[in-house]
């Protein structure tokens, strides 16, 4: 073989390898660029919905805490209809009804969070068999809810409420109070309202247990899927004062976590964060209270309801019109 023809087969032979190289790589990177979008636009769903099923949780505990040790959650008790909502100022919606309007407002973007991801479910990669376990949990957060008589369609088009278009961001508090006092776009959270009005009251704690379960075990999932912490435990753990010097398995809350709005006031008491994990529902049997001293101050909030005197009759629970 000549000195020619040797150095046209190195010649072909390198130009056959580079362009291989050259593909290869190219497609290496095309599958790279294409992995970190789809692990980009699934962590912009699932960490969302993680914060705010975190949220409602938080919440919906403080709720149930209060129910199992007062009978009722006062915080909650502002209102006998949801109407009457209609012309409160935002004085009203800022003190007063605070805690019962945010709580709408938080279901409500829980509701926009889950109806937006089950949406766009088939654009989102998720590992193993998640991507058929993330529907199953949930249309069981739907069903709970629903067994609240906060019906499937009404969900969504709350959570759909909850956006604002075209920016397609979640309404703040404030903004989300001005939907509450229009009647015409009231009502479509009345069912939310009239659910919390009557948890409020201590009714519908089993209902209320069926939606927590639901979120812890969607919370557990989430938190696992995108490799991070227990997110109930750290919600709640963040509402929990230990005094100096105290027991670290009987303290009570703050309310100084984000978006607790004045959760402080809503007596949000945690207790021991024990049993608030993965996929475990927190424990909601009675915080310890300490014996009153000689000058006891009893919280403003929880404080026991006095019983009616002769000259009053019982407190009507308000009833809504979907029982």
């Amino acid at each position: 073989m000549d000195a020619l023809s040797v150095t046209l087969i190195s010649a072909v032979t390198s130009g056959a390898i580079s362009l291989t190289l050259a593909w290869v790589s190219g497609r290496q990177q095309r599958r790279d660029s294409e992995r970190v979008q789809r692990e980009t636009r699934t962590m912009a769903y699932l960490n969302p919905l993680r914060w705010h099923t975190a949220e409602v949780h938080h919440r919906l505990s403080l709720y149930a805490t209060s129910v199992d040790r007062d009978g009722c959650y006062p915080p909650a008790q502002v209102l006998a209809d949801p109407r009457e909502m209609e012309g409160k100022g935002a004085d009203w919606f800022a003190g007063k009804g605070v805690v019962l309007g945010s709580s709408v407002w938080m279901t409500a973007c829980l509701f926009a969070q889950m109806t937006r991801t089950r949406h766009d479910l088939p654009f989102l990669r998720l590992a193993g068999n998640d991507d058929t376990r993330l529907p199953g949990l949930l249309q069981k957060v739907h069903a709970a809810f629903a067994a609240c008589e906060i019906y499937y369609a009404t969900q969504s088009s709350i959570g759909t409420d909850a956006l604002l278009e075209p920016e397609g961001r979640l309404r703040s508090y404030r903004e989300f109070c001005d939907l509450l006092a229009e009647p015409d776009r009231r009502v479509w959270a009345d069912p939310v309202t009239w659910f919390l009005i009557a948890v409020a009251h201590g009714e519908r704690r089993p209902a209320l247990q069926r939606v927590l379960d639901a979120l812890s075990e969607l919370s557990a999932f989430l938190d696992d899927s995108l490799a991070g912490g227990a997110s109930l435990r750290a919600r709640h753990g963040a509402e929990i004062h230990r005094p100096r010097g105290g027991s670290p398995g009987t303290g009570t809350g703050t309310g100084a976590g984000a978006g607790g709005d004045l959760d402080a006031t809503a007596g949000a008491g945690s207790g021991s964060d024990a049993g608030v994990g993965r996929g475990r529902v927190p424990s909601l049997s009675p915080h310890p209270i300490p014996a009153p001293g000689p000058d006891p101050s009893p919280d403003p909030v929880l404080r026991p309801i006095p019983a009616p005197g002769p000259n009053s009759g019982p407190d009507p629970v308000p009833r809504s019109p979907y029982s």
